[in-house]
């Protein structure tokens, strides 16, 4: 019997579960994430990239010079693999097979190279953009991944500061000042390490998936995303529309339960956002409506405990939801149900343990 082939994404998913990568190396999972999801389309862009390697280390580079080979690396890549600067291209593949690379794209094989050649490598993520860092070199050296000029690109930063325009909508540019888009992007943006860069990758594959309307596969590779990079400072914006997005589209086909689990993510992940704990609370109320209207006492309690850990409900949120519990003990107490009744105690305690109904009911159970 053929054994069954393991999906290296669903492998993958499992090794990052943790923020760490234990089972797969940095490369092998950019190329998971850039779509090579079966192993022998894996073996083969691996098989590239090792040929990559062995070409470059064939350079014979100068050890007391690491800022020369590292600048050599770069104008190699760009003059062979990094060919045309295209928005849409952020992963491997497409540099592999067409030649086409974003900021992401271009970072991170960079970065890799770099690193099998020897050099540790970080990047600077911000709102926009993602650079290149080589924090154990003689000095401070930032690298602009997306331009041939944009090795160790502070030499010429007014230059580069008018280079980031094309990245900011006008308006927004001149708000923020002509001569001051670098200083801002550096106080929005923070320090990440490889494994973190990775996740970016997974952010852009969101990011097509929502444009395809999509909402599942974008969410889950933002789920996978967060695993790679917990605090990415380019996704914000994306994030929160795709939590409102799509919860708004369950909400409207009343599928209330899976809206509020959404609007529940967001909560947890934007706890200041008043609209997200607005709306987590509006698909609460309806789940507990509708799940009365199908006797369905699981959904209930699942989502009341978590919106007991989410500690949203005001003063008039629980007396109404208080009415609805009172609901349930008046259907436990004629049927009889004992384990129900005994978990809609405990959560009745929670939302108030001195209710004197609460005890009415606790003592009716007893007698039972």
């Amino acid at each position: 019997m053929a054994q069954e082939k393991i999906d290296p994404a669903e492998k993958l998913a499992a090794d990052i579960s943790d923020f760490n990568l234990d089972d797969f190396s940095l490369i092998e999972a950019a190329f998971i994430l850039s779509g090579a999801s079966q192993p022998d389309s894996l073996q083969r862009y691996l098989n590239w990239y090792n040929k990559l390697l062995t070409t470059l280390k064939n350079f014979h580079f100068d050890p007391f010079d690491q800022e020369a080979s590292a600048a050599k690396v770069f104008n190699y890549l760009h003059g062979t693999w990094l060919k045309k600067y295209k928005e849409e291209a952020t992963t491997l593949l497409n540099v592999v097979n067409e030649k086409r690379f974003n900021c992401v794209a271009g970072t991170i094989l960079f970065n890799l190279v770099c690193k099998d050649l020897g050099w540790q490598t970080e990047a600077f993520e911000t709102p926009t953009h993602t650079y290149t860092i080589f924090p154990t070199f003689r000095k401070q050296l930032m690298v602009e991944n997306t331009s041939t000029i944009g090795f160790d690109i502070m030499k010429n930063l007014h230059q580069y500061s008018r280079y980031l325009l094309q990245f900011y909508p006008e308006k927004q540019a001149f708000n923020i000042g002509l001569d001051k888009i670098y200083s801002y992007e550096n106080s929005k943006g923070r320090r990440i390490n490889n494994t973190e860069l990775l996740g970016l990758l997974a952010y852009n594959r969101a990011y097509f998936a929502l444009q395809d309307k999509n909402y599942r596969k974008a969410y889950d590779f933002v789920l996978l995303a967060q695993n790679f990079n917990r605090d990415s400072r380019s996704n914000i914006r994306f994030e929160k529309n795709l939590y409102f997005e799509w919860g708004k589209k369950l909400f409207s086909e009343t599928r209330y339960p899976e809206a509020f689990e959404i609007f529940a993510d967001a909560v947890y992940r934007y706890p200041d956002e008043e609209n997200f704990a607005q709306n987590c609370k509006a698909a609460f109320f309806n789940t507990l409506i509708q799940a009365r209207q199908k006797k369905d006492w699981p959904t209930c309690l699942r989502v009341t405990k978590e919106i007991f850990e989410l500690n949203l409900l005001n003063n008039s949120d629980r007396t109404r939801l208080r009415k609805m519990l009172l609901n349930w003990a008046n259907h436990f107490y004629m049927t009889g149900e004992q384990r129900q009744s005994r978990e809609l105690i405990e959560i009745w305690q929670q939302l108030d343990p001195g209710d004197a109904k609460l005890q009415e009911f606790k003592q009716a159970v007893r007698k039972r």
